[in-house]
């Protein structure tokens, strides 16, 4: 399991003249929400995973993906053929991999009755296996439905998932993530979670000009196949935000096959296929 606190110990490992780290902000239960800039380039990607608490996994691949886009920068060699040095001179990276850090304490953790948040997460949603169902933050509220693109139309009530909050951007982790995207003008984002080996371009039929043309790419170098999501899936995160907000190619990306959580273990499986679709889209952010 990828907890917060090896997330907090994967960024010191990192750290260099060439990467600054900063919060974000802070999820309900004060928790701080990392992201790391990476790059030097006027052309920005944003990045993020663990929107959902049972999606660790998406943590554990980009801080891998980071360790070794880095390392190859350092040593001037080429990452599954793209040439790192130069990416890191074309592309600035803005990645926060865990947007719910409370929610993956849960699921990963279960409830601590001694504490306030989690008591008052209990009146409202009740007992639930954890550790299989929990996707939303520490006041049942799913993220990745809080953003401001038809945010209402899932569930109206706390809930493990799909719960879209009182409005959009009720929540802080929502918020951080918003202002950060806003402040920093960014470009193009990728938002990761899982699972299913598939790839979302669109939302409510809406595209930036090259989204179907990149997303088409990011399949051939992944294996991956691209798709409209259906259902609740198509409505309410940041990807579809993103798009209705700036017009500009956002993309989802389902890491992995099988059941949440996917496990720790196939990180070694999942990772290639998902640092080439990052590489490919930061090379596409140059053109």
């Amino acid at each position: 399991m990828y907890c917060y606190s090896r997330l907090i110990e994967d960024i010191e490992k990192i750290k260099d003249d060439r990467v600054e780290v900063f919060s974000i902000g802070r999820s309900l239960m004060g928790r701080e929400i990392p992201c790391i800039k990476a790059g030097a380039g006027e052309r920005k990607l944003f990045i993020a995973g663990a929107y959902h608490g049972l999606e660790y996994l998406t943590s554990a691949v980009i801080m891998y993906f980071l360790s070794c886009y880095l390392k190859s920068v350092k040593a001037s060699t080429d990452i599954f053929g793209y040439d790192a040095e130069s990416l890191f001179y074309d592309v600035t990276l803005f990645v926060v991999p865990m947007v719910n850090p409370d929610g993956v304490d849960i699921a990963i953790n279960g409830i601590d009755l001694t504490n306030k948040y989690h008591k008052q997460l209990i009146e409202t949603v009740g007992i639930h296996d954890f550790g299989n169902v929990w996707q939303a933050n520490a006041r049942g509220v799913d993220i990745n439905h809080n953003f401001d693109a038809d945010w209402q139309r899932v569930k109206d009530g706390a809930s493990p998932s799909k719960y879209g909050g009182e409005c959009a951007e009720s929540e802080s982790e929502t918020r951080a993530v918003v202002e950060l995207i806003r402040k920093e003008n960014i470009d193009m984002m990728i938002a990761f979670h899982s699972q299913g080996r598939e790839i979302y371009y669109d939302f409510n039929g809406k595209t930036a000009p090259r989204s179907l043309e990149i997303a088409e790419k990011m399949a051939r170098v992944s294996g991956y196949e691209v798709k409209k999501p259906q259902g609740t899936a198509a409505f309410g995160g940041c990807k579809d935000w993103f798009i209705k907000e700036f017009g500009r190619e956002g993309f989802t990306v389902e890491i992995g096959k099988g059941r949440n959580p996917l496990p720790l273990s196939m990180l070694g499986s999942v990772y290639e296929e998902n640092a080439r679709i990052i590489l490919c889209v930061m090379q596409e952010c140059t053109v």
